[in-house]
């Protein structure tokens, strides 16, 4: 094997690592096209209310890119108590109790209720927050 043919097997073998460790599907409650919708969840699920409970995984550079888009002193009024946790049951209530998640909905309903989206941008990925 030459040069040549050992970097484009080592560049096939790297894109199907790559394709395999992408983003997996979502939870069985998230909707296909659906995003997750930072900032707009509640305590929890209640029978008669259309507040859904906060989903898995708040990481640092979550809330980093929140401070980032609010500025230190608006998120601390605003999503002050919020912490880092790897699953919803270990998730606090929702923004009202300054406590920042997410919850799966469609583009058009985050953006009904005011929400907002982390996006990874630039090389290496870095997480943006925006207004849905």
């Amino acid at each position: 094997m030459n040069g040549r043919e050992r970097r484009l097997l080592v560049a096939a073998v790297a894109g199907i690592g790559m394709g395999l460790l992408g983003p997996g599907r979502g939870g069985a409650d998230e909707k296909a096209g659906g995003v997750r919708c930072w900032g707009v969840n509640g305590c929890g699920a209640h029978a008669n209310s259309s507040v859904k409970a906060a989903k898995c995984a708040v990481k640092a550079d979550d809330l980093k890119a929140f401070e980032a888009l609010l500025g230190e002193k608006d998120y601390k009024e605003r999503f002050g108590k919020s912490e880092v946790h790897s699953c919803g049951s270990h998730a606090q209530c929702g923004a009202s109790a300054k406590f920042l998640n997410w919850m799966p909905t469609s583009l058009p309903e985050c953006k009904a209720q005011g929400g907002y989206l982390i996006e990874e941008v630039g090389t290496p990925p870095k997480k943006v927050a925006r207004k849905a």
